[in-house]
């Protein structure tokens, strides 16, 4: 596993996560279940045939895992949870758990092994930060473009009902075709299980070849021990911890990684 460690860039990062923290998830789940026999025909589309939105209120384990031809991987965990304005999003880098958490009084990042948090506000972006694993996959092939925007020349199929960690789920085929900013061809295929109850997708897999000379690549994202409540204390900041800046956070973050 290869991890995160980039002192205030990592703050950066944080900060970007947070910005785009609105947006529909494309997740899943790497072991599937059985494919229903009664709806083994397949039905093709110019446009995506379904409809995501992110729930209200839920939350889940998102797991990543991605990985190209050049032999490179990359694997992530984080803990999502959403209740209407509020969010919070868990994971660990430079061997210390982090917490963001989007609040109606502001956003924030919460160190809870050191019990020290910080006000993430916009400014605090300047500097830059470090691309995350799916930051590597050109924008125009991203999974939310393939499930959320029409594409003329990308292709959309219906496979059928197939049941994903005892979610009942539709499964589509998702294939575009095009030129990249090298102008080399790449074609991307998405494998996607929606839940249409849950209104999301809980299974995606992207696979792509071409491109920019860097061989293919494999993105797998999945949703996790997937709940439709959330304990109102998961989005509570405890009252024995310290408020700091994103230096002392950036700081805290650089001592653990040296430690390491």
């Amino acid at each position: 596993m290869r991890e995160r460690r980039h002192g205030l860039g990592v703050v950066g990062r944080l900060l970007l996560a947070t910005a785009s923290c609105k947006r529909s998830e494309v997740v899943g789940n790497q072991n599937s279940g059985a494919v229903n026999a009664n709806s083994a025909t397949e039905e093709t589309f110019s446009s995506p045939p379904f409809v995501t939105k992110e729930p209200e209120r839920y939350q889940a384990l998102r797991v990543i895992t991605s990985s190209s031809d050049a032999g490179d991987s990359v694997n992530s965990q984080t803990f999502v949870a959403r209740d209407g304005g509020r969010r919070r999003e868990d994971y660990e880098t430079a061997g210390l758990k982090v917490s963001l958490l989007e609040l109606p009084s502001g956003s924030y990042v919460v160190l809870p092994e050191k019990k020290v948090y910080a006000e993430l506000k916009p400014e605090a972006t300047e500097g830059g930060g470090t691309a995350s694993s799916s930051q590597t996959v050109p924008p125009d092939f991203s999974p939310d473009k393939l499930l959320n925007e029409v594409r003329p020349e990308a292709h959309y199929e219906r496979l059928g009902a197939e049941t994903v960690n005892g979610r009942a789920t539709q499964k589509y085929r998702v294939t575009l075709k095009g030129m990249t900013g090298a102008a080399r061809e790449m074609t991307t295929e998405s494998l996607v299980w929606v839940d249409e109850s849950l209104g999301m997708p809980v299974k995606t897999e992207m696979t792509s070849t071409g491109g920019s000379g860097s061989g293919g690549a494999h993105v797998i994202m999945e949703l996790r021990d997937i709940k439709e409540t959330v304990d109102a204390s998961v989005f509570d900041i405890p009252q024995d911890y310290r408020k700091t800046g994103l230096r002392e956070i950036a700081s805290q973050l650089n001592s653990s990684n040296a430690a390491k």
